[in-house]
């Protein structure tokens, strides 16, 4: 097994989680919760055989502002005790962070979106149709509260 695959099947762990799991706690997390974004897009592109530079990059910078903003600046503010990361200063940085967050997030929610309606071919999708597109994003943006419920969808595409 090369390290390529080991490194992959260690990310696609988080997308085994049973909604009844206690293991479902970690999720709320939000540094892992961006490697749980990470892990679903990367399956639905591979199952879908699609390329994936452009999801991998804004991935990748959700899960390291994620880390800088929820780990090594409350790390800092315990080591260096004047450090000041409010008003001003900090605007920059979150809409950096808010910039990869909601890219990552939109083209997560065409992902599944898209995955699911593969299911039905010969379903015609209409104008209100279009709110599934609505309905994943929230439900993505406000993790916290609807992870539980979509994780069992995230169990299906691991398969």
């Amino acid at each position: 097994m090369t390290e390529k695959t080991t490194a992959k099947s260690r990310i696609y762990r988080l997308l085994d989680i049973k909604p009844s799991s206690r293991k479902m706690i970690l999720l709320i997390l939000p540094p892992i919760y961006t490697f749980w974004l990470f892990a679903i897009g990367k399956k639905l592109l591979e199952k879908q055989n699609k390329p994936d530079k452009t999801f991998t990059f804004f991935a990748t910078m959700t899960i390291a502002c994620f880390i800088f903003a929820y780990v090594i600046t409350p790390i800092l503010m315990l080591v260096i005790p004047n450090l000041v990361v409010t008003g001003d200063r900090v605007l920059p940085l979150l809409y950096f962070i808010f910039f990869f967050f909601l890219g990552t997030l939109g083209m997560l929610t065409n992902l599944t979106v898209k995955y699911d309606r593969l299911a039905k071919p010969d379903y015609h999708y209409s104008l209100v149709n279009s709110l599934d597109y609505v309905v994943r994003f929230m439900t993505l943006f406000y993790w916290p509260f609807t992870i539980w419920s979509f994780q069992e969808k995230v169990n299906e595409y691991n398969e």
